[in-house]
Parts: structure tokens; sequence; C-alpha cells
């Protein structure tokens, strides 16, 4: 239902996002944003997703980020119902964030039908190489 399948995360350290989808409540604050998190590595994306944003991992440290640029937040729709996912929020300061709060805030609104984004899947298009083909730890996926 959310859309991708965690593999693992590295050690918390920056990464850089990028904005696909300016639109997007609160998106538009992340556009080449770079901070410390937990960032999970993703793989097995549904097909219908909406990216928002996208993580570049050419900085990062560890075999699970060396691979092509892959969503890290987006929207769908499933069946009716509205799913937002992003990986952000595992530390403290992130949520102190007045950009991440505007980000989740965003996402609610759309969520309850509040505000109206169109969410039409584009993941072929932003991240065309997302999805690794064959991956473990120890092997990179780029």
């Amino acid at each position: 239902m959310l859309g991708g399948e965690f593999i693992i995360h590295g050690a918390q350290q920056p990464a850089v996002l990028k904005c696909v989808d300016p639109k997007f409540p609160g998106a538009e604050a992340f556009n080449d944003a770079s901070f410390p998190e937990e960032w999970y590595s993703l793989k097995n994306f549904a097909p219908d997703l909406h990216v928002i944003l996208t993580q570049h991992c050419d900085s990062m440290k560890g075999p699970m980020y060396q691979r092509q640029p892959y969503p890290e937040t987006w929207a769908r729709m499933d069946g009716k119902g509205r799913v937002f996912y992003t990986s952000m929020g595992h530390r403290e300061d992130v949520w102190q964030k007045p950009e991440f709060q505007n980000l989740v805030l965003g996402a609610l609104r759309w969520i309850t039908g509040e505000v109206e984004v169109d969410v039409t899947p584009n993941i072929k298009e932003v991240t065309p190489d997302a999805d690794p083909k064959q991956w473990a730890p120890e092997v990179k996926a780029k």
C-alpha cells in the first residue's frame, strides 16, 4: 500500500533532496536541501508513485547509497484512499524544522481532501533508474 520497500539504512548523514513537484504543499522548501537524517534505502517502487522529493546520494557513505537518485517522498492513490510517504522524521531536529512541519501539514491537507494536488504517476520520468536490479548490502547498486 505504501508504494515501496525498505532495504536498509546506513549511518545518519546528510543527503541531498531535490523537489520534483513544487506544487505539492510544503515540498518546494526541500529543493537542494541537505541535512543529517537516518535515510532509508528503498526498492520495489510501485509504478503509480507520484514522486515529490528525490534523494541524491553522490556524497553519501555506505554501499546502500551508491545508487542513482530514487524516490524519498511521494503520494499515490490506493483506490479512493490517498497515501503519502516520506522517509524523513527519525530525528527530533528534523521534526523541529518548519520546512518539515509544513510538508507534513501539506500532506495532511491533501490526504483529507482540503487541497487538491495532481498526483499523476511520474516515477518513470523523474527516477528512471530508482530500483536496483539486484541489491545486497555488500554490492553497489549503481
